[in-house]
């Protein structure tokens, strides 16, 4: 009876494909007005009508939509709502549930906002709000939510998330008091493995906020390139920090990192081929869309 409840619960033989948006390091930039004069710019304003185009093509199942850190600081709205008005529902909790968001990955400079505003988002944001190597000097495990598990017309796509580990050298302790930042190396293949023999996903996504870099595990700040080249059992690294626009791919894993301020929307393509309730083939691409 078990096995065949299991079998009834994977996905039925055929082909199936998922685009996976990213978008890192908004940094408030939220609205496309620059508040003086009558210029405009790009924003999550303009990111969402790409989102809802893409999903009215291909169907909002097949969308998945991950932010990787760097959200809540750098513009008035953001400011506004982080300091000004602290009651009210945060402008972002509402963007980010509004758009659809299925994760969004804590920043240095989110940890920069303070326990006051980082932990209202955790609190009150629907969407998973993610930093697996966050580790609560309290109880030993993440101080936020460490991944997230979907499940698209029966395909079973884990996101984990992960920040940077060298906010304490930026940042006041006060502002991240009672956490401890593990490097990603080799943390994150730990984290895969354990979640890939937990949950047994079909896709994993490895969310940073981290460089590119230069595949130089010394490099604390920037590690995105030295996951992409040691990870295994991972199909996409979304990664971000440094602002800059960069797509690295190869037979087996993907490198996505959209720049900043929403000038690039990150564009993964996965196709799987099910056979008897597993994985025979799969196909990845990545690319960026412009959103001038």
């Amino acid at each position: 009876l078990a096995t065949s409840l299991v079998s009834c619960s994977r996905p039925k033989d055929g082909v199936y494909e998922f685009k996976l948006l990213t978008t890192n390091d908004v940094h408030g930039q939220y609205f496309d007005s620059t508040y003086v004069g009558n210029s405009t710019r790009t924003s999550l304003t303009s990111v969402s009508w790409y989102i809802d185009s893409i999903r009215t093509a291909v169907g909002r199942e097949n969308v998945i939509l991950v932010d990787a850190g760097d959200c809540l600081q750098g513009d008035n709205a953001a400011w506004y709502f982080n300091y000004a008005d602290t009651l009210s529902p945060h402008l972002y909790s509402r963007m980010a549930e509004y758009m659809g968001y299925d994760a969004v990955v804590v920043g240095n400079h989110d940890i920069e906002t303070g326990h006051p505003v980082y932990d209202r988002i955790r609190r009150e944001m629907k969407v998973p709000f993610l930093a697996a190597n966050a580790i609560s000097t309290a109880t030993g495990k993440s101080y936020f939510q460490s991944h997230t598990l979907l499940k698209r017309n029966g395909v079973k796509i884990l996101i984990a998330g992960f920040t940077n580990p060298n906010i304490k050298s930026w940042l006041s302790e006060s502002l991240w008091e009672g956490m401890r930042f593990e490097s990603l190396l080799p943390f994150v293949q730990n984290e895969v493995d354990s979640l890939r023999t937990k949950l047994r996903p079909d896709v994993v996504i490895v969310a940073v906020h981290s460089g590119t870099g230069r595949a130089d595990e010394a490099s604390l700040e920037s590690q995105g390139l030295a996951l992409f080249k040691s990870l295994s059992g991972v199909d996409f690294v979304v990664c971000s920090h440094d602002h800059r626009s960069v797509v690295h791919w190869s037979d087996s894993i993907c490198l996505i990192n959209a720049g900043s301020h929403a000038r690039n929307i990150g564009e993964g393509t996965i196709s799987l081929e099910f056979k008897n309730g597993k994985v025979v083939s799969r196909h990845l691409d990545a690319s960026f869309l412009t959103v001038d």
